[in-house]
């Protein structure tokens, strides 16, 4: 009896030190500059927090920072002078985290596009489609009135077009965080350059994507080389 107990306690032992470790392993430090989002200048004071833990760090005079962060942990990132952000840890990577000035207008090019950060993309696409709207909806009679203003105004043909970036951007970073190169080439052999060319070539739609789950993923990438395999050896 003495030593069933002895030895149900030495397995209880070595799953809690398991799980510890998991634990351990799953948590990684995470390191970042935070810059401005026009200029690209480092910026120092930013407080980073961890939403999941409520750590806080501070960036240093040159922008830099490191928090320790899990897969799928979200960042607060404030910082005087500064709009309010967040960023989604979707990998363990060199954040490059843009802020933007309170109450700064910029002109939206493809570059600063690139930029922004998840949740200021979204604020921007909310901002970019109203703006952009065709119509308006009565509120004394009800319905919906066409207005000219919205459909030929100069600033609402801008609205639209960048609406367009906008989503493009979105949904190229949607592919991007699930069709890597870690994932295909646990799944395949392929190096650059042949890397490069069939993640051009085999770039998934956004529509698959967004609704293809992580096994879906793998069959994908694995159907999709062996087709890349057939065209090489023609």
């Amino acid at each position: 009896m003495r030593t069933t107990i002895i030895h149900s306690l030495s397995i209880f032992t070595i799953l809690g030190l398991s799980s510890l470790f998991t634990e351990i392993r799953a948590q990684e430090k995470v390191k970042g500059i935070a810059l401005e989002l026009t200029s690209s200048q480092r910026i120092g004071g930013v407080s980073i927090k961890n939403i999941r833990t409520n750590t806080i760090v501070e960036t240093d005079q040159e922008g830099n920072f490191a928090i320790d962060v899990q897969l799928n942990d979200y960042l607060a990132i404030e910082a005087t002078g500064y709009e309010k952000d967040t960023v989604f840890v979707y990998d363990y990577g060199v954040k490059r985290i843009y802020l933007n000035r309170l109450n700064n207008a910029i002109e939206l090019n493809e570059v600063y596009i690139e930029r922004m950060t998840d949740s200021r993309l979204k604020a921007e696409i909310d901002a970019t489609k109203l703006a952009g709207k065709y119509s308006d909806v009565g509120q004394e009679r009800g319905g919906i009135r066409l207005s000219p203003s919205r459909i030929f105004g100069k600033d609402a043909k801008k609205a639209r077009q960048n609406y367009k970036l906008l989503v493009e951007e979105q949904h190229k970073r949607v592919i991007d965080r699930k069709f890597t190169t870690d994932l295909i080439q646990s799944l395949t052999p392929l190096k650059d350059p042949e890397l490069a060319l069939f993640k051009e070539q085999y770039r998934p739609s956004y529509k698959f994507m967004e609704q293809a789950s992580a096994e879906d993923i793998k069959i994908y990438v694995i159907d999709s080389y062996k087709k890349f395999n057939t065209k090489k050896g023609k």
